[in-house]
């Protein structure tokens, strides 16, 4: 992997962070950050390649990372993050290939520490290398610490979905935030 692809940085509780693009060798590590992370959203972000450490690492060794970003934060050699970039509709509309989706995780003791406002930059410089035009992102209004994160990089409010989930009893809306590049 490029050097340029490598950014390292010192957390706010003064760990050694170094966020790089993930591999096929990430694949269970990303599982579980996303798993400690959002367990009642974990089969929203996992519907798409399964939740067996097979079939992601199946997903990432042949995802498209020309369109794609999937990035992973490293500390002491364990995942304790990770962004996903991906094309809308995989790139295969036109009217929609310009927009990048933006998925977040972080393990809960690593959270307040900046390191999801540096994997959100690194991710905006990437989409602009590559002329995305727009990044969005879906997040649930429960998680007011990731809408607060993703407003200060400059996303706005474009919509709600109401009741978008049930956990347990409860009907839980979604926020929809957008960046134009």
């Amino acid at each position: 992997m490029p050097e340029e692809d490598v950014l390292r940085f010192i957390a706010k509780n003064g760990e050694k962070i170094i966020l790089r693009l993930a591999g096929c060798q990430d694949a269970e590590e990303i599982i579980s950050v996303i798993k400690t992370n959002a367990p009642d959203r974990s089969y929203v972000l996992m519907e798409h390649y399964g939740t067996k450490s097979d079939a992601v690492k199946k997903y990432i060794c042949s995802m498209d990372f020309e369109k794609n970003l999937l990035i992973v934060a490293i500390t002491d050699n364990a995942v304790v993050g990770a962004l996903s970039g991906i094309q809308m509709d995989g790139g295969k509309r036109p009217q929609t290939a310009h927009i990048l989706n933006i998925g977040l995780h972080i393990i809960p003791a690593y959270r307040g520490l900046g390191i999801g406002s540096q994997m959100l930059d690194y991710a905006i410089d990437w989409a602009t290398e590559r002329k995305f035009k727009k990044l969005e992102a879906n997040i649930f209004t429960t998680n007011k610490k990731s809408l607060h994160l993703f407003e200060r990089a400059g996303f706005i409010e474009e919509g709600m979905r109401h009741k978008r989930i049930r956990i347990g009893n409860q009907y839980i809306d979604e926020v929809l935030i957008g960046k134009v590049l």
